[in-house]
């Protein structure tokens, strides 16, 4: 099927690198098989009918200009000005608009722009410094709101009712004129919707649909993000009911014996993560050939696809989630309770169902060979960062300190973790030789008073 090389030959020729290419070397570039060549070709020649990409003289392969008008998501930045991703690229990348012609629109809104110039227009697009300037553009019509609903505080003007947006997506206040009608009062958080987007000269206007309470409240706030973004907290009871059933099957499957899954229920194991993880949803485990000076190194996976079945009313809902969401204090999941924390959540001492990949290094820290595996674990020791370098470091009355379990770490899982960190250590000097750019990043802790206040 040229269905399912339509994306990646799209995205393989927006790469900044990219440089034209024959049909034949693109494929090979993409690491597509001589027997998919006829299905590449079938994609090639569907994307160049339908202008989206273009064949030269010379046989290569490459995006095409902008044609008069384009239609995209308009990434819109505080200081006015924002970029339209086209729905398809093109070699000359995002279109550029200037302050004062976006129109209405507003961040992540679907537009229509007519381009104005097809060079010169600015310097920041694709290809990076010294880059030819981009096409420049003017946004002549709004296809498609991004977002309906925002939330802010109310405040009052003068005779007149005002509220502060929170975010980025609209930059001034919004009008509003039924403040009393919900019986509203300055300093409270709302949610309201646009009736009149706003203009060069005018304020947008808006009714509230909903008072949540004191503005700054912790309970206020996340049920401001909650509404506006229309996070679902509830499933459907026939998703429950199917977390339910297999969770049913996880009791049958899970003591085996498994004829199609690799039994690595007797390998050491573990988890490695933040002292406030929630989710444990991955595993490594380590082994060293201390002649060869080989290395294997096992990620396991929480197999979730194993429970959740193609099209099923639980997958349905996992897709049009698209994530679990964490609020301060708050985990929206992605699948129900019974699934996230519970049979896909690698926990300590129990057996679960996993998707492995076994990576073999050299001694010199280059990978040489992986294979895959269907498998099922039993995690030795849910381990914290600081508990695991506390370990590495020697110092176990700290790592004891930083447990989240009772269980002490036994000889092998200290051996294991100074193994870990003789091949982090590998590793990384490896990718330093490389020419690995560091970069040395602050970490975010969110600290809380009593009142749930950040």
């Amino acid at each position: 099927m040229p269905l399912r090389f339509i994306q990646r030959i799209e995205d393989h020729l927006a790469y900044d690198n990219y440089r034209p290419v024959d049909i034949d070397e693109a494929r090979k570039q993409m690491r597509v098989s001589t027997d998919d060549a006829e299905a590449f070709a079938g994609a090639v020649e569907r994307l160049t009918a339908e202008g989206r990409l273009e064949v030269g003289p010379d046989g290569k392969l490459r995006l095409p200009r902008y044609k008069e008008e384009v239609e995209g998501k308009l990434k819109l930045n505080p200081r006015g000005f924002g970029f339209v991703v086209p729905d398809h690229p093109t070699r000359e990348g995002d279109l550029f608009v200037p302050v004062g012609q976006t129109k209405d629109a507003l961040n992540g809104d679907r537009v229509r722009a007519k381009v104005l110039r097809k060079g010169g227009g600015h310097p920041m697009t694709r290809g990076g410094a010294g880059a030819q300037e981009g096409p420049t553009g003017r946004i002549i019509e709004v296809l498609e709101r991004g977002q309906q609903r925002f939330a802010g505080t109310l405040t009052k003007s003068g005779r007149e009712w005002l509220v502060v947006p929170d975010g980025r997506s609209l930059r001034d206040p919004v009008v509003v004129r039924d403040a009393g009608a919900k019986g509203a009062k300055a300093g409270d958080k709302v949610v309201f919707e646009i009736i009149r987007y706003p203009t060069d000269l005018d304020y947008a206007e808006g009714v509230i649909t909903e008072v949540l309470g004191e503005a700054g409240r912790p309970d206020v706030e996340t049920r401001a993000v909650i509404d506006v973004f229309q996070l679902k907290t509830e499933f459907l009871e026939e998703a429950v009911d199917e977390a339910r059933e297999a969770t049913r099957r996880f009791d049958l499957e899970s003591t085996g014996p498994w004829e199609d899954r690799e039994d690595l229920t007797k390998k050491l194991v573990f988890t490695i993560d933040p002292p406030d993880a929630r989710d444990f949803d991955d595993a490594i485990s380590l082994q060293h050939d201390a002649v060869r000076g080989d290395w294997e190194l096992g990620v396991h996976i929480a197999d979730v696809a194993h429970w959740v079945k193609p099209g099923s009313t639980l997958d349905e809902g996992a897709r049009e989630r698209g994530n679990s969401v964490y609020l301060p204090r708050l985990v929206i999941p992605m699948l129900p309770e019974s699934l996230s924390n519970g049979i896909c959540s690698l926990q300590e001492g129990v057996n679960r169902f996993c998707k492995s990949v076994f990576i073999t290094f050299d001694s010199h820290g280059k990978p040489v060979s992986h294979r895959l595996s269907s498998t099922v674990i039993c995690s030795r020791k849910r381990l914290t960062y600081i508990e695991a370098q506390a370990v590495i470091d020697g110092d176990l009355v700290k790592a004891r300190a930083h447990a989240k379990t009772e269980t002490e770490c036994d000889p092998e899982v200290i051996a294991a973790l100074h193994l870990a960190n003789r091949l982090a250590t590998l590793l990384r000097e490896r990718r330093r030789s490389d020419g690995m750019i560091a970069l040395n990043l602050p970490d975010v802790d969110l600290l809380f008073d009593d009142a749930g206040h950040v």
